[in-house]
């Protein structure tokens, strides 16, 4: 059997955030340094990667089992993780949100799609869990694909 040791050591104190994004490989070195040195989390915090990230606590009526999934699993780390901050990011050129049926937001454009799903669920998190810190980001490259990410805050 292989075994590797590494340097890195279990956290021993609460995190401090929830963060949902979506798990498309472009953005994940983006998505850490964003975290860690930017919001100044240090890699202390939990995590739920999802295709479309906090998308998928938006499909009540589409997918309503992928909603109750997901909301369980936010519920989960909130009520057992004392969870005080949530970070929800979405990107540019989401593939999950390519795959959506159109009539389900009030736009055709993706990113006004996107930003449209993110203050929703902002405002009912907020409602749902008032003692949470709910941030909105959008995540998107300047200038071509293989440009630098910069990360918009759409709520402070």
């Amino acid at each position: 059997m292989l075994s590797y040791q590494v340097d890195s050591k279990l956290q021993s104190e609460a995190p401090g955030a929830l963060v949902v994004h979506c798990g498309d490989h472009r953005f994940q070195a983006a998505f850490q340094e964003f975290l860690n040195r930017h919001l100044g989390l240090a890699g202390n915090y939990d995590l739920l990667v999802i295709p479309g990230g906090p998308q998928s606590l938006t499909l009540v009526e589409y997918l309503p089992k992928f909603s109750w999934a997901s909301w369980r699993w936010l519920r989960f780390f909130v009520e057992n993780h004392e969870i005080s901050r949530l970070i929800l990011i979405q990107h540019q050129d989401c593939a999950w949100y390519k795959t959506l049926p159109l009539h389900l937001h009030s736009s055709s454009e993706p990113r006004q799609r996107q930003e449209e799903d993110l203050r929703k669920l902002g405002q009912a998190l907020r409602k749902d869990f008032p003692q949470l810190r709910v941030e909105l980001y959008f995540a998107a490259w300047n200038g071509d694909e293989r440009g630098n990410v910069e990360f918009l805050a759409l709520e402070k």
